[in-house]
């Protein structure tokens, strides 16, 4: 029997153009599975302003779907969607091009979104969610605590739960020791933007004026309050830290490698965040708040530290016991390596995948 063809959506895979986790994996996925895959853009680049210009380009969105639906032979689309409004709406009407008029097999893969964990109060925002999943031939989740949220919220559906993996061949099994007083670097990489708790992270220095001589901060990515938080760091005098643009492929892995303490306090809107994984692969340390399925990768004090949504304070406590010693950091090192080593490898991913496309005949 002939292989499934898949369509997958994802913003674009060129790391200077998308800071995104979904194109990291969607990447991996195009290269280690067994069926032909296909990539189709969906998604604005990072820094693309949403004006006037942007607004009469997004109909070239479906010219494209029905262009791609006429020209290239495929019987899947793999639609990845974040649960934001104008996501919704987008992919929601890719999903009528590809399924109803061309009658193609629609495998919807949530990665986390505000409406993930809010339900909308609009009702047309509702109707467009109503019918993304109602029309879903499967669904992919990256937790049992989505799968509950959304099975409730739009009814019983072919739930497959896959939390995201990560090429941990690439990871190098480095050891780091228990911070001595001996300066010890923090990194965000990632998007940009407040739902990220990057406000968290600069608040949180306020509290560290006596330690900004043993520690310092890389930052990497792109999005749409760089300019914003750099000038809220730049408030502290000395404050040691540096902007060093968007990173993928080898130079990610070779700067988690260098980090201690991996930083992603969200506030909303997360899923499942991949350079989380990636960072616990390499062994730093992952401060992380529960928002969404975070929680269901870092246990609190035995792979990582998670702390309240909106808590500067909170943040600024663990980096000072971090600092001076108080916490077992080599043992949560240890932990988060063998952990995502053992539940979040790509090649057994990519194996549960292939059977998912295998049975949407």
């Amino acid at each position: 029997m002939r292989a499934n063809r898949i369509l997958i959506t994802s913003p674009s895979l060129d790391v200077k153009q998308n800071v995104s986790g979904i194109s990291s994996l969607v990447s991996d996925i195009m290269q280690e599975s067994s069926f032909p895959v296909t990539h189709f853009t969906l998604g604005s680049r990072d820094g693309e302003k949403k004006n006037l210009l942007w607004a009469l380009k997004q109909p070239l969105v479906y010219c494209k779907a029905i262009y791609v639906s006429l020209s290239r032979k495929f019987e899947i689309v793999h639609l990845n969607v974040g649960l934001e409004t104008f996501s919704i709406v987008r992919d929601t009407i890719v999903l009528f091009i590809t399924k109803k008029i061309f009658g193609k097999k629609i495998l919807l893969h949530v990665h986390g979104g505000f409406y993930l964990m809010h339900p909308p109060g609009k009702k047309i925002l509702a109707w467009f969610l109503e019918k993304l999943f109602a029309n879903a031939d499967a669904v992919i989740v990256l937790s049992e605590k989505e799968k509950k949220i959304l099975s409730e919220r739009y009814g019983p559906k072919k739930f497959y739960v896959f939390p995201n993996a990560v090429n941990t061949a690439q990871a190098v099994q480095a050891r780091r020791k228990q911070p001595d007083g001996n300066k010890i670097k923090l990194i965000f990489i990632g998007r940009i933007a407040g739902s990220k708790g990057i406000y968290t992270i600069s608040e949180s220095f306020q509290y560290l004026a006596d330690y900004f001589d043993r520690f310092s901060l890389d930052i990497y990515g792109a999005g749409p309050e760089l300019v914003k938080w750099t000038a809220a760091l730049s408030k502290y005098d000395k404050l040691q830290y540096c902007y060093k643009g968007v990173v993928g492929g080898v130079d990610k892995w070779n700067a988690l490698h260098n980090a201690d303490v991996f930083l992603l306090p969200s506030i909303h809107s997360e899923g499942m965040p991949i350079a989380m994984i990636e960072a616990m692969a390499m062994g730093c340390v992952v401060i992380a708040t529960d928002d969404a399925s975070m929680g269901s990768v870092v246990s609190n004090n035995i792979n990582g530290i998670l702390i309240g949504k909106n808590e500067p304070r909170e943040l600024a406590q663990k980096l000072k016991e971090i600092i001076n010693g108080r916490i077992d950091t080599s043992s949560i090192s240890t932990q988060a390596q063998k952990y995502i080593a053992e539940n979040f490898s790509i090649s057994s991913y990519i194996k549960q995948l292939d059977d998912v496309y295998a049975g949407l005949n």
